[in-house]
């Protein structure tokens, strides 16, 4: 069995160089059970639905907006006062990042009337 924290690769040298998806096998350091991930060839990768979304500008700009828009949504956070439907859409869909964050609110503040469907927002009416 391997020390904790370790991960063994249950892989050749031929399956490595041909790119066959790596099988894992890790204990864990608390309980000491093992836990066996298979890596089913999805790509952890970025979608490419719109490659200037992806360019080097567009992740720098982002990332400079970032903090500012973080203290807007820890402001809706504290006050519960609804931000707005679109105003969480356009956070939504250009950072992906942000996405967490308003997860978080949006389980936080059901009475917003918005959800999240197939990674998609939307205002439910009822």
């Amino acid at each position: 069995m391997p020390a904790a924290g370790v991960a063994i690769a249950n892989q050749t040298q031929g399956q490595v160089q041909a790119g066959n998806p790596a099988s894992l096998l890790v204990e864990n350091s608390v309980s000491g059970v093992e836990v066996k991930a298979m890596n089913e060839g999805k790509s952890s990768a970025a979608p490419v639905e719109n490659p200037e979304k992806w360019s080097h500008e567009a992740i720098v700009a982002r990332a400079n907006l970032r903090p500012e828009r973080m203290q807007k949504l820890k402001i809706a956070g504290n006050s519960g006062q609804n931000p707005g439907f679109d105003f969480l859409q356009e956070y939504w869909n250009d950072d992906p990042a942000l996405q967490i964050v308003i997860k978080r609110l949006l389980v936080k503040f059901p009475q917003w009337r918005i959800a999240i469907v197939d990674g998609v927002l939307v205002k439910w009416e009822g």
